[in-house]
């Protein structure tokens, strides 16, 4: 059963990167083509390919229980970085570069998680977080792939976030 589970991972993983890879070669082919003037977009996209294949290509030189606390800081170092080019380049955030934030803030929660978990309290036997370690941190990553390609707010994660913090914002201003 391991065979199957590491043959998956590792089929996902390289999933992702070429998700990421083709993402970023998408914006170039749009910057070049309609001449568009937002570099956010396309240096976000080119930090979260390389960031992703870094991390992913040189899985097998870190042990298998630490990874978890590097793929933390590869995520952490990306979110800075993108944060960085946002406040930088001084453009209007578009919505993929908000889901990346919200992306990759989830993934390096639940790979925090993950380390006090079975590194630092040494539990072996799964529950319910791995569970849901598995299917957010995948889903989270194609989700990042989508809103790079389509820069939409296609699941009203920014709509609902507006929604809720306009009555917050409401009462703070009477």
């Amino acid at each position: 059963m391991s065979w199957l589970n590491l043959n998956l991972s590792t089929t996902l993983a390289a999933l992702v990167v070429w998700g990421f890879l083709m993402a970023f070669l998408f914006n170039v082919l749009l910057k070049v083509a309609t001449s568009r003037k937002e570099n956010l977009i396309l240096v976000s996209s080119f930090t979260m390919f390389l960031s992703y294949f870094i991390s992913d290509d040189f899985f097998n030189l870190f042990a298998l229980p630490e990874i978890y606390i590097t793929w933390f800081i590869y995520d952490l170092v990306t979110l800075v970085i993108i944060l960085g080019f946002s406040y930088g380049l001084k453009e209007k955030v578009p919505s993929c570069i908000k889901y990346l934030i919200v992306g990759l803030t989830i993934n390096s929660t639940l790979f925090f998680a993950m380390h006090i978990d079975i590194v630092i309290n040494g539990n072996k036997e799964r529950w319910l977080l791995w569970d849901v370690y598995t299917v957010a941190v995948n889903l989270v990553d194609f989700i990042m792939i989508f809103a790079l390609i389509f820069n939409r707010d296609y699941l009203g994660i920014i709509r609902f976030s507006k929604f809720i913090t306009s009555p917050i914002r409401k009462k703070a201003l009477n």
